[in-house]
């Protein structure tokens, strides 16, 4: 063969390769409905890629091209970015969704696992929890694919059932549904449970003051329903009324001989049923106050001096939550002894701008659930007489280096960095305090996490060792706090309620109060 023929058919082989699609790209057509509150856009189609923008739920975008489990989009502004599949809806998918709404599945399965397709050999994605229901928008030979928390995936069919529980009792509370009552949780944590017995599996937990339907009860047990989530709970833990409507119209009536009992030292009672309210006084652990009506998750109590305020009904007991729920007294705290007056704190919500944080189940991000607590806080601190100063107050990136400087040019008594954790084992939960000197912050890490824990509903993983840059480069006394898990499901939806973000930020508080005694 001349050198020349040898030379064309090498840059007819190079050329064709150059047009030889080395991956799975392909063009795709139609809209991308973004199904979680906020996600990041990305310059390529992996997690390595650089974030190039935020999106919000609801959001529709063309859709360019499609790579694996990535999609890509054109954005508002003209650029182009990919964004994963499982945490879009196609608008085909959406049309066909709406239409086949009838078309339902609930798990069997305490741990069924969500995947990117229909294969045990696609990754987990998320779990779908026995009793919850999802909508079908696909199947494939014994898989299902569905939508479950604004993701979709596959699940086997063989733990899944169709539509509702076809139990006898799911059919009754079904007939029964026009004449179903409401309760408000009563204890501090309630367990949801699969079935009717403490042995069931545990599908949820919800927090004091949480409404939901009661469909029928039977032998000590009551059949609710909370946001679309059905399960068992011990009745005997839920404070019920017959008709909602009626119930707010005679609260005061109905609530005269029922006492609020103060749990937590330095309990702010409120002008309005509002955390951003006004504080009227701080209540003392173990004072107690005439109920006189509700509003929302919020007991009006009557004063001493004959006005009235409003206390959340998540840091107090009633006569019937205390008597009746078995819950462990809680031991004392600090209230309100003024050790916080004209000390300098510093709260740092982690992460921000650029930097979103870990992200959660949900698709929801660290950085607004940092920011969240740090306000509450910082305004607590404030109240009780101590000089705070936030090391961001919006959605914007700063660095380690200007967090620490700022607790070494404000000369802090105390630094408190504010986090959320994730891990890859979904199951993985509770709440982590760090320091990194023994003799400057472990004092201070094992005070505030003392007080912490004795509100929380989530697991306590103590107080450890931490290398955190935050701590390590800080010559002031500072720890450094993982608030739970956004990883795990149903911590994810703990942590970012309002009763929790109440009950930590009194913790801290209180802690800190403690460490300046």
């Amino acid at each position: 063969m001349s050198k020349k023929y040898f030379v064309l058919i090498v840059c007819i082989i190079v050329a064709g390769a150059l047009f030889t699609p080395f991956s799975s790209v392909t063009a795709a057509q139609g809209e991308a409905v973004i199904a979680t509150d906020e996600m990041n856009v990305r310059s390529g189609p992996g997690l390595s890629y650089g974030i190039t923008a935020e999106v919000k739920k609801g959001e529709h975008y063309p859709i360019l091209k499609e790579d694996g489990d990535w999609v890509q989009i054109q954005l508002s502004s003209g650029e182009k970015g990919w964004v994963v599949s499982w945490l879009i809806t196609k608008e085909d998918q959406a049309s066909s969704s709406s239409s086949e709404s009838s078309d339902t599945v609930t798990s069997t399965d305490p741990d069924l696992r969500m995947r990117t397709g229909p294969g045990t050999s696609y990754e987990v994605i998320g779990k779908f929890p026995q009793g919850s229901q999802a909508s079908v928008i696909d199947k494939d030979s014994g898989w299902i694919k569905i939508s479950y928390q604004n993701a979709t995936g596959w699940v086997s069919s063989e733990y899944v059932t169709s539509g509702g529980s076809s139990s006898a009792s799911d059919e009754s509370d079904q007939t029964e549904s026009s004449g179903a009552s409401t309760g408000t949780v009563g204890v501090s944590s309630l367990n949801v449970r699969a079935s009717a017995s403490h042995d069931a599996a545990i599908i949820t937990k919800l927090d004091r003051g949480m409404k939901l339907t009661i469909l029928n009860e039977k032998n000590g047990w009551a059949h609710i329903e909370v946001n679309g989530l059905k399960g068992w709970v011990a009745s005997h833990y839920l404070l019920t009324s017959s008709d909602p409507a009626e119930d707010s119209a005679n609260a005061g009536s109905s609530s005269t001989a029922k006492k609020a009992y103060i749990v937590y030292g330095g309990t702010n009672l409120r002008s309005e049923a509002s955390t951003s309210a006004s504080i009227v006084e701080r209540a003392a652990k173990g004072d107690s106050y005439t109920i006189t009506g509700s509003k929302g998750s919020w007991y009006e109590i009557k004063l001493d001096n004959g006005q009235t305020a409003y206390v959340a009904n998540w840091v107090v007991q009633t006569s019937k939550s205390a008597e009746e729920a078995g819950e462990p007294p809680v031991s004392d705290s600090p209230s309100g002894n003024g050790s916080l007056n004209n000390k300098t704190i510093i709260v740092d919500p982690g992460h921000g701008g650029k930097d979103s944080g870990t992200i959660g189940y949900s698709g929801k991000f660290e950085k607004n659930l940092t920011i969240k607590t740090a306000k509450l806080l910082a305004s607590k601190l404030r109240s009780a007489g101590a000089d705070v100063y936030v090391t961001r107050q919006d959605d914007t990136f700063v660095s380690l280096q200007s967090r620490v400087s700022t607790s070494h040019y404000r000369n802090a008594d105390a630094f408190i960095s504010i986090h959320y954790d994730s891990y890859a084992d979904t199951s993985t939960r509770g709440s982590t305090a760090y320091y990194y000197s023994p003799a400057k912050d472990q004092e201070l890490a094992s005070d505030v996490h003392s007080e912490v824990v004795k509100r929380s509903s989530i697991p306590d993983r103590g107080v450890l060792f931490g290398d955190y840059f935050v701590l390590r480069e800080n010559r002031q006394p500072a720890m450094l706090y993982e608030l739970g898990y956004v990883s795990h499901p149903q911590e994810e939806a703990i942590v970012h309620s309002n009763s929790y973000q109440e009950k930590v930020t009194d913790g801290i508080e209180s802690g800190l109060e403690k460490y300046f005694q």
